[in-house]
């Protein structure tokens, strides 16, 4: 039977802890092995069951890899819960990534950091968090730091600004597209 801890029961239902807890008093959810206080864990059947997200056949592997501290799949459950606009709990998930270096993690932290997403927008901060992914590894990292480092750029509110590293990532991403379709 798989089984997740409470705050990833509570990032997938978008209940408190304290409301998990009343309803395992309650026996509407059933702890696993009876264990007790921050190891508490409750079947992931259960918590599917009460979660709103649209989540594919996948996604059961990636919660319970997230769960155990994978911090790809810790990334990859932070985007699928930013792309249902639930901020806080994403960010809480890739920061839980970023610890670990996760590359992807340190991009859309850096991204979320300059356009304010969930959090104040903070320039000098956002462009740290891809700097740090660019060491990492990250392909798109770099050119945004070179857009956002551009003494020539003018100023920008954090929308313009993610509207522009949007911009950017497209063409980043259509190029490599094409150099991968290409002849060689």
């Amino acid at each position: 039977m798989d089984a997740i801890r409470l705050d990833t029961a509570a990032a997938l239902t978008g209940l408190s802890k304290r409301t998990l807890w009343r309803r395992l008093a309650g026996g509407a959810l059933c702890a696993v092995d009876g264990a007790a206080g921050e190891a508490t864990r409750v079947r992931l059947d259960d918590v599917l069951a009460r979660s709103p997200l649209p989540l594919e056949a996948g996604a059961r592997s990636m919660i319970l890899d997230a769960d155990r501290g994978a911090a790809p799949a810790q990334c990859e459950l932070a985007l699928l819960l930013l792309e249902h606009g639930w901020v806080t709990a994403a960010l809480a998930w890739l920061e839980k990534a970023a610890r670990q270096l996760d590359a992807e993690a340190l991009y859309w932290l850096g991204r979320c950091t300059l356009a304010g997403t969930g959090i104040t927008a903070d320039e000098t901060a956002g462009i740290e968090w891809l700097r740090q992914a660019a060491r990492r590894g990250h392909v798109i990292a770099p050119q945004l730091m070179r857009h956002l480092q551009d003494p020539a750029r003018p100023a920008q509110s954090p929308a313009e600004l993610a509207a522009a590293l949007d911009a950017i990532e497209r063409a980043v991403v259509l190029q490599a597209l094409h150099d991968t379709a290409a002849p060689g």
